[in-house]
């Protein structure tokens, strides 16, 4: 079984007003060290107890900033992961990074750590948006650290972007695309800004104080990106997410093919043989119990599993009703779909014996143009894709 390993690193040097993620504005390096410690410690005893379940073929470091944490300490990790666990020989490993953060010393020591491709939060190619959503870098950051990666050897690219944020007209959104498809990436990521209610976006618009994108506009720059994008080669082979051919990112479509993988470090996330469950959101905590010398005990959860329970602060047995609508929320976000013999041999029932009842649902959508169905799949379409709450709504 192939499954992926997720390892959150929760430091920054500035919260952006968008964001929801857990992390911590703190540049402390010895808080990183010790974080770095728990981390291995954590990998130690799920190597015990996964270590031979599963061959890892991709790792992600995300955030938060990863690229905060010294090259030593990725490498540590990165090793502790090998001794640990089997680890594929062509596996993806990511890494999130901050251009701000980044310098070719560090890329060439992550490289050497193992680290194959990066994902850099660009978010914008325009210096005043960059401004107004609270991002530190400039705009050269995101094209020097492009130059710098290929230099030290690290040609997988991602490259983060994001629309219907203040000050960003449907002209500027345009440009950004273009620029950052002008340094050559293997993948795009493009989000809409979404107001999360503790962040300072969230509280403005609470006051009335923020300048809401209307939802034409919205629609019109995430079509407008994948026309340009799709000019230039790149597949839009899941809603939020293109690639140049084979480069589609591996870890990630984890999540959106209902693949198990395994979440370390503080409120990282896991779904593992049939269980989801998630660490404590609170970094000081997760060192201490990570120290603990009985950190660790055997609870039975409903199926004889045995977790860093100290550190675990949610868990849920998925039901057969839990998995298939799972499966069908995720795979619908993708270009491929909801495959009828891949369901079948993950869940053991056909697809529409399982949704007999939202079948005639769905079909109004298809005649609509909204998704489309055949003997083998059903998928959206783009149209659909603007839609795709309401549709995925049908089957959860």
């Amino acid at each position: 079984m192939a499954a992926g390993i997720y390892i959150h690193i929760p430091f920054c040097l500035k919260k952006c007003y968008y964001c929801d993620f857990f992390s911590k504005a703190v540049d402390d390096k010895d808080l990183r060290k010790q974080y770095a410690i728990a981390l291995i410690q954590e990998i130690n005893f799920y190597g015990k107890k996964y270590g031979k379940s599963f061959v890892a073929d991709s790792i992600f470091f995300g955030g938060g900033t990863p690229s905060l944490m010294e090259p030593k300490l990725i490498n540590a990790i990165i090793s502790a992961l090998k001794k640990n666990f089997t680890i594929a020989e062509d596996a993806e490993i990511s890494m999130e990074c901050n251009p701000a953060t980044m310098g070719s010393r560090k890329l060439s020591g992550y490289k050497k750590a193992g680290v194959n491709r990066i994902s850099i939060g660009a978010q914008s190619f325009d210096k005043n948006v960059l401004e107004k959503i609270g991002r530190i870098h400039k705009v050269e950051d995101i094209k020097k650290t492009v130059k710098m990666a290929h230099m030290v050897g690290i040609k997988n690219i991602n490259l983060d972007l994001m629309f219907a944020v203040p000050g960003l007209g449907l002209m500027s959104w345009r440009k950004t695309v273009k620029a950052a498809i002008k340094l050559k990436p293997q993948h795009i990521s493009f989000y809409s800004l979404e107001i999360a209610e503790d962040t300072p976006f969230g509280k403005q618009y609470k006051m009335g104080q923020f300048e809401e994108t209307s939802i034409f506009v919205d629609r019109k720059m995430y079509h407008d990106a994948i026309k340009i994008m799709k000019r230039k080669g790149f597949n839009h082979y899941e809603i939020s997410n293109m690639a140049l051919p084979g480069k589609e990112c591996r870890h990630n479509k984890k999540y959106w093919e209902f693949e198990d993988y395994l979440g370390l470090g503080a409120s990282a996330h896991s779904f593992i043989k049939g269980v989801r469950y998630s660490n404590i959101s609170d970094i000081e905590k997760y060192i201490k119990y990570m120290r603990s010398q009985d950190m660790y005990s055997d609870t039975v959860l409903g199926s004889s599993k045995t977790y860093a329970t100290e550190c675990v602060d949610s868990f849920h047995i998925n039901t057969f009703a839990d998995d298939v609508s799972e499966y069908v929320f995720t795979a619908l976000r993708t270009k491929e779909g909801v495959v009828f013999k891949k369901f079948e041999e993950k869940m053991g029932k056909p697809f529409w014996d399982v949704f007999v009842n939202e079948k005639k649902k769905f079909e109004k959508f298809v005649r609509d143009g909204y998704a489309i169905s055949d003997k083998e799949h059903i998928a959206l379409t783009e149209e659909g894709m603007d839609i795709s709450n309401r549709i995925m709504a049908i089957f959860v």
